[in-house]
């Protein structure tokens, strides 16, 4: 049983988008439990630093988060 304390957290899927300036080539997805999308997101783009598509021989590399509640 959950105390009235403890805060209710929710299930995402998470899919980050891997980009070479305006080109996307590659997508990772993560199962996130977190308290919003916001605090989702930000936890999907830190564990994507350990991702094969982050690789910093690629210009202009940049990532773009979504999450959806499962």
């Amino acid at each position: 049983m959950r105390s009235s304390s403890q805060p209710l957290r929710q299930r995402f899927l998470v899919e980050v988008d891997f980009f070479s300036g305006d080109d996307a080539f590659g997508r990772e997805l993560y199962t996130i439990d977190a308290m919003n999308w916001y605090a989702a997101e930000q936890q999907a783009l830190q564990m994507s630093v350990t991702s094969v598509y982050d690789n910093a021989r690629i210009p202009d590399l940049r990532r773009c988060a979504t999450a959806r509640c499962q």
